[in-house]
């Protein structure tokens, strides 16, 4: 069973008591569903995942869509097509350039993002692991 903490007066919860390393049950799956539903947003704190954990914890919410990313001539992934990546690293994990078309790109999304809104079915959710 999950707890989850509010935040701010009208929507963030704080989910405690899941490890995201590991596979999620359908009943903590139906708790976590419950409390994006009431809180819109949710945080989860310390999960030390990688990307596959990711990945199979937003499959259980949902099929995984692909970056748009692809679609962009000469574009090397880094990361699973599944996973949008908006870092400052190239497809050999160094540090870009500042002036790196790339680099600049992500920069962009500061001042504004769909979170890929835009396609015929949006997403449901969107999951962003800081790293």
């Amino acid at each position: 069973m999950i707890a989850v903490k509010q935040l701010h007066p009208l929507f963030v919860g704080e989910v405690d008591g899941v490890d995201l390393r590991k596979p999620v049950d359908a009943a903590t799956a139906g708790e976590i569903i419950a409390a994006s539903n009431q809180h819109a947003v949710l945080v989860f704190r310390d999960q030390d995942i990688d990307d596959a954990q990711q990945m199979a914890f937003s499959g259980m919410l949902g099929q995984l869509g692909k970056t748009s990313l692809l679609l962009r001539p000469g574009y090397k992934p880094r990361l699973d097509p599944r996973m949008t990546d908006i870092s400052n690293l190239d497809e050999d994990n160094r540090l870009l350039p500042a002036n790196d078309r790339r680099r600049l790109y992500a920069l962009s999304n500061r001042f504004w993002h769909t979170d890929n809104a835009f396609r015929r079915t949006p997403a449901k959710y969107s999951l962003l692991s800081a790293r």
